[in-house]
């Protein structure tokens, strides 16, 4: 590791933090982030601790060789800089690129499938038009448990607008989901609303949230197929 390199380069010399960030135009925190491995030195920094403590870089960088340049060596040639320039370019290139292997490793692509009514029912194609991207750790559970489709509509306003993709956390246990907002499907066709069950009448209450919307009173007697898909578990908005 550079930092503990950096550390071993200061205590060779028998310096402080506060020195050597003194002579190297930095924060004296910042030798003990990078010596503690919190951050990493920049192109320039590692340039300038081989330059003023005559510390031969390709140790500093990758362990292998002389902490320090031979006296008669102090003086890098030109084209012995730039290869030395080369290799950091390089060392660099490869750290920027683990950190965003990483970064795709902890994203999912989920597909957009169709659209959701915030409204009266309407019916979804169930087909894919698109993809949100969701890093994993947001996510509970298995992948499989969740989809996500766009809101068509304005009845769940202003909380929930016309044109955003909700992604639905699937679930069928109406009681336990009952005053949620959920997407529930009516012979065929979806709606996103606001689940109450009125137990007295046996009905179930689909509530807007705008006020300009009439709730939607479900009868289960009176359909042949009524399944809660999930509720609502996180919301996307392009700003337009």
């Amino acid at each position: 590791m550079i930092g503990e390199r950096i550390k071993q380069v200061r205590k060779a010399l028998r310096i402080k933090q506060i020195d050597m960030a003194k002579a190297l135009n930095l924060n004296p925190s910042a030798i003990s982030q990078m010596e503690s491995g919190r951050t990493n030195p920049s192109l320039e920094t590692i340039s300038e601790i081989g330059k003023h403590y005559q510390v031969d870089l390709h140790w500093l960088i990758t362990g292998a060789g002389q902490m320090f340049n031979k006296p008669e060596l102090a003086s890098v040639r030109s084209n012995g800089w730039d290869k030395f320039q080369k290799m950091l370019n390089e060392r660099l290139e490869e750290i920027v690129q683990a950190r965003l292997d990483m970064l795709d490793a902890e994203s999912i692509d989920i597909p957009v499938t169709g659209e959701i009514a915030a409204g009266e029912p309407m019916e979804n194609t169930g087909e894919t038009v698109e993809v949100v991207t969701v890093r994993r750790t947001m996510i509970n559970g298995v992948i499989d448990d969740y989809i996500a489709m766009r809101v068509n509509g304005r009845s769940m306003e202003p909380d929930i607008r016309n044109q955003d993709v909700v992604l639905i956390r699937q679930s069928s246990e109406w009681r336990k989901l009952a005053g949620k907002i959920c997407a529930v499907r009516i012979d065929g066709e979806i709606t996103l609303k606001k689940l109450m069950l009125d137990d007295e009448n046996r009905m179930i209450v689909l509530v807007p949230l705008n006020e300009d919307f009439q709730p939607i009173l479900v009868n289960p007697e009176n359909h042949r197929d009524i399944t809660l898909i999930g509720s609502l578990f996180y919301l996307f908005r392009v700003l337009r």
